[in-house]
């Protein structure tokens, strides 16, 4: 059934998505192409200006506009009238949950690779990308300087903190909506008051924790290898954490608390 409810759910939202991602990559094309030819004076010089003001928006559309509308679908989807009928499917709240959230993480993906790859075609050429091939391999370069045999390390690392922070947001996000149901009345101002107080708290926590495992390691956090090797598998842990615990309270609502009224 997730399946089913995955199929739904990335057509549902890839009809307005998927404009919005093209339009990007067909602006930078064009970009690249009213950049390249020296026609545009005169009274014409406003075209290349009023291009490049089109393709930044485009680019702001393609990560906020993703990010917003995906909230917006997970509360109108299920918290208001139409939550009448997705909780009445024969599939249980988790799996209602896990679409959203896959769904989200699809295509905040897309977004990033679809900026990625625009910017790809409107600077490219075989000299820059030489150049980021150089710099790429000055990257590495440094990191084995500083990390030694555990470079690869840090940089899985890195990636596994960046996804585990994603999953963490989104759902923060979730849990806060799911919280702001409880109340009466207000339910939207409950969730925007639901997150700032756990995000609030969940920093604070987080600061403490990590003052007290930086008095405790003490002097082995001081060199700059040691540090990555702290941070990030300490990132990643507290995120799976916060993501299980947000994940749990969102379907325990869901299951349990349920009011649509």
């Amino acid at each position: 059934m997730l399946r089913k409810l995955l199929k739904h759910e990335l057509y549902a939202t890839g009809k307005y998505l998927l404009p919005i991602y093209g339009i990007t990559l067909i602006l930078s094309l064009v970009n690249r192409l009213v950049i390249n030819v020296d026609i545009f004076n005169g009274a014409l010089n406003f075209i290349p200006v009023f291009m490049m003001i089109a393709y930044v928006i485009s680019i702001i559309a393609s990560l906020f506009v993703t990010f917003i509308f995906m909230i917006v679908r997970f509360y109108k989807n299920l918290m208001s009238d139409e939550g009448y009928l997705m909780f009445t499917l024969p599939v249980k709240p988790t799996q209602l949950v896990n679409s959203k959230l896959i769904t989200s993480i699809i295509w905040t993906i897309v977004s990033v690779i679809t900026i990625c790859l625009s910017l790809l075609l409107l600077i490219a050429t075989p000299e820059r990308l030489n150049d980021f091939k150089n710099a790429l391999d000055e990257i590495f370069y440094v990191f084995k300087a500083s990390f030694g045999k555990t470079y690869a390390l840090v940089i899985i690392e890195f990636i596994l903190m960046i996804i585990s922070s994603l999953f963490q947001s989104i759902l923060l996000i979730y849990v806060s909506i799911a919280v702001g149901h409880l109340f009466n009345g207000h339910r939207v101002l409950g969730s925007f008051v639901a997150y700032f107080v756990i995000s609030t708290a969940v920093q604070i926590l987080i600061t403490l924790l990590l003052l007290i495992v930086a008095s405790i390691s003490g002097s082995n956090i001081e060199t700059m290898e040691a540090i990555p090797h702290m941070v990030f598998p300490f990132s990643i842990i507290v995120s799976l954490l916060l993501s299980t615990a947000y994940y749990s309270a969102t379907s325990y609502i869901f299951s349990r608390k349920l009011n649509l009224e």
